[in-house]
């Protein structure tokens, strides 16, 4: 694989990403630089589905999963097979500073890794859960996300909690590769089913809306095949260019969703939320034999 540049050339620097917000192309790449260090392990090795949008946020925007025909051979790529499709699908990598610029002026506006690395597809290393709230009610997800990381701490699981950039907020526990889907699957849907008995009338895992009424669902799906979880600080295509932030426990009683954008994170970075998600980087976790039950193991890590 050839060598990246030092620098990737940032073309129409003045052409508006997010024209509401003010975001141009150039202030976008120096948002993307800002947070390099603290996103990139967070991408690094993973199969990564990006959302564009070449003529800003509220012009057409779509999903890619394939890597572009024209991207450049220092890119690094890994080849997953699509049955549905009949074919492979060739992803990015993003392993370092430059792919992430190189997106960047490709208005990559979101960054979905897999919950998988590309040396062993088969076993995802996060378990994540989901938090979505009904629209205007941020305070009860953030009562959901306390009572997620309180049953993950009596399971002695480290978590890291962020806002989705959108409306709810992710919790993720860092995990050995050892375990299957049906694992994985049944682990999530344990912690969903004892929270949402401790609190029927707050929490349901039902998918269709018009089954949750007007409560919080806590969505276990994340954890199937195919999935994907937006990176944190990535930003959305929210017309204020807000972004999937991290956020300490301690500070969930005191934030909303629309104070994380491209230019208020990085004035926020040595905060304890991004010193909580620094922590648990390098840290996996083996789940507890009690939320396993009815799964096939895995091995390795």
């Amino acid at each position: 694989m050839a060598r990246p540049p030092r620098d990737v050339v940032v073309s129409k620097p003045d052409k508006l990403l997010w024209p509401k917000a003010g975001v141009t192309k150039l202030d976008y790449r120096r948002y993307l630089d800002a947070v390099a260090d603290q996103m990139l392990p967070w991408l690094r090795r993973r199969p990564l589905t990006v959302i564009r949008a070449p003529d800003g946020v509220e012009a057409e925007r779509y999903f890619q999963k394939s890597a572009s025909s024209y991207m450049p051979s220092w890119i690094a790529t890994v080849e997953i097979p699509a049955p549905s499709a009949g074919r492979d699908v060739r992803y990015v990598v993003c392993d370092h500073r430059q792919t992430l610029e190189w997106l960047g002026n490709q208005a990559s506006i979101e960054f979905h890794p897999a919950p998988v690395r590309a040396d062993r597809l088969d076993r995802a290393d996060w378990l994540v859960f989901d938090i979505d709230p009904p629209d205007g009610r941020f305070d009860d997800a953030v009562r959901v996300a306390t009572m997620v990381l309180d049953e993950l701490d009596a399971l002695g699981l480290q978590a890291g909690v962020k806002t989705t950039g959108g409306k709810g907020l992710h919790v993720l526990v860092p995990i050995e590769r050892r375990y299957g889907t049906t694992e994985l699957r049944t682990a999530a849907a344990s912690v969903t089913a004892r929270i949402a008995a401790r609190e029927p009338d707050l929490v349901t895992d039902a998918f269709r809306k018009a089954k949750r009424g007007d409560r919080v669902m806590l969505d276990p799906s994340r954890n199937a095949p195919g999935a994907t979880v937006v990176a944190p600080y990535s930003p959305r295509v929210a017309a204020d260019a807000r972004v999937s932030f991290p956020v300490g426990r301690d500070e969930l009683g005191g934030i909303r969703p629309e104070m994380f954008t491209i230019a208020t994170v990085p004035g926020r970075l040595d905060g304890p939320g991004p010193a909580a998600w620094n922590d648990l980087v390098d840290k996996r976790f083996r789940l507890p034999a009690e939320l396993l039950e009815g799964g096939e193991r895995g091995r390795g890590r």
